[in-house]
């Protein structure tokens, strides 16, 4: 994604998200931190943005955006989410903490086949030794 379509805002005006899973691997990484900033304008496809849905928040890439509904998807996952208002959108990932270091635009290295077969990988190791993982 081009970094002259990212809104911008200072480091402290960013509310950091820890990063659970790896449905976004390699750029969101599981202990990261996402500095999200709150959003004046619709979301565009490419950005990775903070969405609430019934029963989690989830930082995925916005793949379509059609009368106020977005196609979510993380950059490794099997499928895409399920349909949400542009309301529902809480802000867009803008840095990433990983570890001691700030990345800045450099994070969002996008979707990767290598990211896609390592997530379903690991859903089948977590299925065959009986700790759920992916269908």
């Amino acid at each position: 994604m081009s970094s002259e379509s990212l809104p911008t805002a200072s480091p402290s005006a960013l509310r950091w998200i820890p990063v659970r899973g790896d449905s976004m691997w390699p750029s969101l990484r599981a202990g990261d931190l996402a500095g999200v900033a709150p959003l004046t304008r619709e979301p565009r496809p490419g950005e990775v943005v903070l969405a609430r849905f019934d029963d989690a928040l989830v930082l995925h890439r916005v793949q379509d955006l059609r009368s106020g509904v977005l196609s979510l998807r993380g950059d490794n996952a099997p499928a895409g989410d399920p349909p949400i208002a542009a309301s529902r959108i809480l802000g867009t990932v803008l840095r990433v903490r990983r570890g001691r270091v700030e990345l800045g635009a450099e994070w969002d290295r996008g979707p990767s086949t290598v990211g896609r077969v390592r997530a379903w990988v690991r859903g089948r190791v977590a299925r065959w030794l009986g700790r759920g993982g992916c269908p």
